[in-house]
């Protein structure tokens, strides 16, 4: 996954707004309930209610098509994200749109990326927050043997 949404709360009723919205996350957690893995040795608990959905499934190395698969999503789904701070997210209890892509920093030595208005309006008007994640590519399993 690329590209996901990502809806936490304190207070958030995540299943209330799944049976109203009848949205399918791919990942959804309660408060309270605990982690899938251990990354410390201890168990870790989730503090708050969320789920998460894909919203591109392109490579990492191509952005154009995740932007331009979130805002199919976000348009598709518009009217059912816009009340989502009645389900009990606050103020500060931001939604996000995570981008995750590949960084070019060792072939250019400027990386820029572009998110048109289209996209913006509409993660405005439901103030949902934008995070770009840089991944370092992957080594082609050739280039390991050589």
């Amino acid at each position: 996954m690329s590209c996901i949404l990502i809806i936490e709360g304190e207070k958030f009723d995540v299943n209330g707004f799944l049976e109203i919205t009848e949205m399918q996350p791919y990942e959804k957690h309660l408060k309270g309930e605990k982690r899938p893995f251990k990354k410390t040795g201890k168990q870790l608990i989730y503090e708050k209610s969320g789920c998460r959905f894909e919203l591109s499934n392109a490579d990492f190395n191509d952005f154009e098509t995740q932007r331009k698969d979130v805002i199919k999503f976000l348009t598709d789904n518009f009217k059912k994200l816009k009340g989502i701070s009645s389900f009990g997210l606050n103020i500060s209890e931001v939604p996000t749109i995570g981008f995750g892509i590949e960084n070019q920093m060792a072939d250019f030595w400027c990386q820029t990326e572009y998110l048109q208005p289209e996209l913006l309006k509409l993660a405005g008007e439901l103030n949902f927050g934008i995070e770009i994640s840089l991944y370092h590519p992957a080594i082609e399993e050739e280039d390991k043997n050589e």
